[in-house]
């Protein structure tokens, strides 16, 4: 071996050794700044119960132990809706609904669990989609279209909350809160949907890359294209709107799981006040994507709203904890099944190179 190829194989591990270093100093970053955040306002949730008094609250969520069925099953009735959603904006042949309704499944759980910021989910489905005989650009604009019509039929869902809060309640300081968080959201969304048909998307792409380089995510190169296929999808006006009314209904549903719990804890709380508790916590929650899981926000939001319509701290707390017994009911498995996903993905590269070779 010459000297100049040992020199040049010396190089190639170097660079090798500073992208690694470089991935896992990104990786740790990230999840260091969610989890420091998760611990800040966990902390602040752990003195708020244990202030309440940790029996009384664990008295209160037995009592709603059997409303966690009926939880459940609320909540997928949401996640169907989504899934119909996600599937109207996607060209035929598209998979079918179980299959991208598993996708959604496994794309809340990462984003519901794990300090990704809201963002993870979304990348992980991205490449499980475009394993289905559907490009990647094809699949990622066909995510980017639905959380953006998510993300606005949030803000309508928020408005219809705020106008009833004003009819059905007196909001106080909460409801100017409110209204700011509502003004923020709409604020937000309409730059995405400006940068989105202003070339954002292609500075999007790029962004991804970088993303997905420090992470050490590969096969995201075939992600150019994005922009073309992105456009495409909005030109479907009739099935924006229709991806974006099974996306209300799907938000609307959640004041379902507020009543039921509610009511298990002997509160009887109507389906508008329980609209507006879950369309304003579910938007202070979005505010605070950083935290994950929005643990404490989420909690301090339902004592706030569910005060409103003068349930006590503690049966706010419960509500809100229930909730979260029901994500980690369905997240748990989520995550399990996106880890069988990728081993097959990982499996699948093994067995074809082997044949290549």
């Amino acid at each position: 071996m010459t000297p100049m190829t040992i020199r040049f194989n010396q190089d190639r591990i170097k660079e090798g050794m500073i992208k690694r270093l470089s991935r896992f100093s990104f990786r740790t970053g990230t999840i260091a700044f969610g989890l420091t955040c998760g611990g800040i306002f966990g902390l602040a949730l752990f003195l708020g119960i244990a202030d309440l008094g940790f029996a009384r609250i664990w008295d209160e969520l037995l009592s709603v132990r059997f409303g966690l069925a009926a939880l459940i099953l609320v909540h997928f009735i949401q996640l169907l809706f989504c899934s119909f959603a996600w599937r109207t904006l996607l060209s035929p042949p598209a998979p079918g609904i179980f299959s991208i309704l598993t996708l959604r499944w496994i794309r809340e759980s990462i984003d519901g669990l794990l300090p990704v910021a809201q963002l993870g989910g979304e990348i992980a489905s991205a490449r499980l989609l475009a394993q289905k005989n559907i490009g990647l650009p094809v699949a990622s604009a066909s995510i980017i279209a639905d959380v953006t019509t998510e993300t606005l039929t949030q803000a309508v869902f928020t408005l219809i909350g705020l106008a009833l809060i004003f009819t059905l309640a007196d909001p106080g300081d909460a409801g100017q809160w409110a209204a700011l968080g509502f003004a923020i959201a709409l604020v937000f969304a309409s730059l995405a949907v400006l940068a989105q048909r202003w070339g954002g998307v292609r500075l999007f792409e790029k962004l991804l890359l970088i993303v997905a380089d420090k992470m050490g995510w590969n096969r995201l190169e075939g992600i150019a294209g994005l922009d073309k296929a992105l456009s495409e999808v909005y030109r479907l006006h009739g099935k924006l709107f229709l991806a974006a009314l099974h996306h209300l209904i799907a938000w609307s549903a959640g004041a379902f799981e507020v009543m039921i719990v509610a009511w298990a804890l002997g509160y009887r709380l109507d389906l508008g006040e329980a609209y507006v508790i879950e369309s304003l916590a579910q938007a202070i929650r979005s505010a605070a994507f950083f935290v994950p899981g929005a643990v404490g926000v989420q909690e301090g939001a339902f004592v706030v709203l569910a005060g409103l319509f003068g349930m006590p701290p503690d049966a706010a707390i419960s509500i809100s904890l229930s909730k979260r017994v029901r994500e980690l009911a369905l997240g748990l498995p989520g995550l399990i099944v996106w880890q069988v996903h990728e081993l097959r993905l990982r499996r699948a590269r093994v067995i074809a190179s082997a044949s290549i070779s």
